[in-house]
């Protein structure tokens, strides 16, 4: 969980310092559709004992799924990656990544470091962690749809979907012109557009709308990265 916490003195005569860099006027927003991406399925999920609420499966009551050693016995919904194929009951099963050395697909988290990983049903009451890109991968590549490179995108890089964007909101622009996520078709594959933000101490944690090319294959990589916002004034994530 991420705490966040204003420093109002702290940030006052920096935050005067970064003004200039700021647009001098409101940013004129692109708001592009969300993809269409089939909900996730999670019954699998429920029958093996565990407890939705909202986003997140509480597994703590789940022998089968306590042995896979999610972090907090909690999984997390993740909607963007409905529209994977072969279509599977998916969820999201950090590791605590203080306890031993775990494999994981990308690295999450500040004072309490996690690795993402995802646990799959493969039926029969069975489940199956996917704890690799190359695994993941191998599951679920080639990247034939729009849905799937969203998916992909989401699942292998630390940046998430921003389908709107509030200008008056306690951020400061730094660009004229700002594009929410889409998806795009490309030659050999799709441009997906996320949002990162710089996380963990103290700052104004400038987020960079970044665009991934996500190619048949699968093995996503950077296309651009630009910084379009941070936090007007400071604060600090642990």
């Amino acid at each position: 969980m991420k705490n966040l916490f204003p420093i109002l003195a702290l940030g006052l005569g920096l935050v005067t310092g970064y003004a200039a860099e700021a647009s001098a006027r409101d940013p004129v927003i692109t708001q592009h559709p969300p993809p269409r991406v089939p909900a996730v399925n999670v019954e699998p999920f429920l029958g093996a004992g565990c407890v939705r609420s909202d986003d997140t499966l509480d597994c703590s009551a789940s022998p089968t799924i306590q042995q896979f050693g999610c972090l907090g016995n909690t999984l997390q919904i993740v909607e963007s990656l409905g529209g994977l194929a072969p279509r599977v009951a998916i969820a999201q099963c950090n590791a605590d990544a203080r306890r031993g050395s775990p494999e994981g697909i990308v690295d999450l988290g500040c004072m309490l470091p996690q690795k993402r990983r995802y646990l799959l049903s493969t039926g029969g009451g069975r489940f199956e962690l996917i704890d690799t890109a190359a695994d993941f991968i191998d599951r679920f590549s080639p990247v034939t749809s729009q849905a799937e490179a969203l998916g992909f995108a989401v699942a292998l890089t630390t940046a998430n979907p921003e389908y709107t964007i509030d200008i008056n909101d306690g951020r400061d622009f730094l660009v004229d012109h700002i594009e929410t996520t889409n998806v795009r078709r490309t030659r050999g594959g799709y441009r997906v557009r996320l949002f990162d933000m710089e996380l963990c101490g103290c700052g104004q944690h400038p987020t960079s709308a970044v665009d991934y090319f996500v190619p048949n294959s699968g093995r996503v990589r950077v296309a651009d990265r630009e910084e379009v916002y941070r936090f007007s004034g400071f604060v600090c994530i642990d």
